[in-house]
């Protein structure tokens, strides 16, 4: 028979037991979802994690000193990196303070607390920058001059759980975050730690399904920037007690262990052979994160292998009871000249088309699951190839547990087949 024939046969017998062909590929199903689920949201994370190094800068490295920098020392630990390397130095988070307290900021009068500080140097956009600017970033005329300008950072308008709320979140208090949704401060005069700045530039974060930076490089409340020299000046008694980040990006993963010496050397050539920097690079966090997801879904997998081998084996047996059903229409076959390998084909086909039904049923209940499991729907990824591998799952696993049964139909000789009925 043609395989178009063999197709409608089996069609027409699933048909005709419909609960019983229902009861075969459910276990299928059950386990093509789980699988389903578990490589979308795998494939999501892979494409995130993929994206995150992308955005991120190749070659990137980070480390931190408590030494405090200079520019001085900037342009001389530059000249000897690779050539096109990008470096970065941040001062540590400072809670914006003034006269009145910490956390506070001032706009027209009225107090805002809820934000922290960084010093920061223009390479900061090098890496990791997926914000919408609005007006300029801080440039090196302003580090030069140490200027007292500020680039803030504002929230999306999203609906988000707030887990936790901080200790200036109370009654008749105003928060930076909700006062700058219904302030426009771009060019606005504020006072930080009682000396007035101008607010240059307006960083627009991405709501968090957008944000393709890992987690732990998302700002969790609002935060303000200026440059880096005007930070030691802003908070000159701290100097001592603040970490500096230094960020590389050479822009080539091969050149990023020979800048990891390089910078380890400059910063014990400048602050003693008691400096040890912790170099991380950011292809390992890549690859922990790789790793944490794995192992987060290795269950879920390992127990859709057990779902598939059920479903399998619930096949095998429903294919052996309707080849035992069956036993008459095979010896006819086979006595109107049917070949063993037509018979074979036959019931390997219709439990294939079982298993078929268990991928479309598998995946439309992965899909739910999905929806409704899943941290967030930005999850939801259907890449062509998870909806491909499982279909081919279900297919190959309908196949090898039909292919016993379907062999021992296909042994049978026509005047035994027909005996035995």
């Amino acid at each position: 028979m043609r395989l178009p024939d063999l197709m409608a046969t089996g069609w027409t017998e699933i048909w005709a037991h419909k609960m019983r062909s229902f009861l075969s590929f459910f276990a299928i199903a059950i386990g093509i979802a789980t699988f389903f689920y578990t490589l979308s949201i795998l494939s999501q994370k892979y494409s995130r994690l993929h994206d995150a190094a992308e955005i991120a800068g190749a070659g990137r490295l980070e480390t931190k000193t408590f030494h405090p920098l200079t520019l001085v020392q900037y342009k001389d630990l530059k000249m000897r990196l690779p050539e096109g390397s990008s470096l970065s130095f941040t001062t540590e988070a400072s809670w914006v303070q003034s006269g009145e307290g910490w956390n506070t900021l001032f706009h027209k009068g009225n107090q805002l607390v809820g934000s922290i500080v960084y010093g920061i140097l223009p390479s900061f956009k090098d890496a990791d920058f997926v914000y919408r600017l609005e007006g300029r970033f801080i440039n090196w005329q302003d580090v030069e001059n140490k200027s007292r300008v500020i680039v803030l950072v504002v929230f999306p308008h999203e609906k988000k759980k707030k887990e936790w709320h901080g200790w200036w979140e109370r009654e008749n208090v105003l928060t930076l975050e909700d006062y700058s949704a219904h302030h426009h401060l771009l060019q606005q005069q504020v006072v930080l730690n009682n000396q007035t700045f101008t607010v240059v530039g307006i960083l627009h974060l991405p709501t968090q399904d957008k944000d393709l930076r890992l987690e732990n490089k998302r700002e969790w409340i609002p935060t303000l920037y200026i440059p880096f020299t005007t930070w030691y000046d802003l908070y000159s008694n701290e100097n001592e007690n603040r970490q500096v980040s230094i960020r590389v990006v050479t822009g080539k993963e091969s050149t990023a262990r020979n800048a990891a010496g390089t910078l380890t050397s400059y910063l014990r050539s400048q602050f003693g052979p008691e400096e040890k920097p912790e170099i991380e690079f950011f292809r390992d966090k890549i690859e922990k994160h790789v790793k944490n997801a794995r192992k987060s879904l290795n269950n879920m997998l390992f127990m859709g292998i057990i779902a598939m081998i059920a479903g399998g084996i619930g096949i095998m047996n429903v294919t052996m009871a309707v080849i035992f059903s069956r036993t008459k229409e095979i010896g006819i076959r086979r006595a109107l000249g049917a070949s063993r390998k037509d018979i074979l084909f036959q019931f390997v086909v219709e439990a294939m088309l079982l298993g078929l039904c268990g991928a479309v049923a598998g995946m439309i209940l992965g899909y739910m699951a999905v929806l409704h499991l899943a941290e967030d729907t930005s999850q939801m990824t259907f890449s062509w190839w998870v909806v491909a591998l499982s279909v081919l799952i279900a297919l190959v696993t309908s196949f090898l547990f039909a292919l016993y049964p379907a062999w021992q139909a296909a042994k049978l000789k026509p005047v035994e087949a027909l005996k035995n009925e």
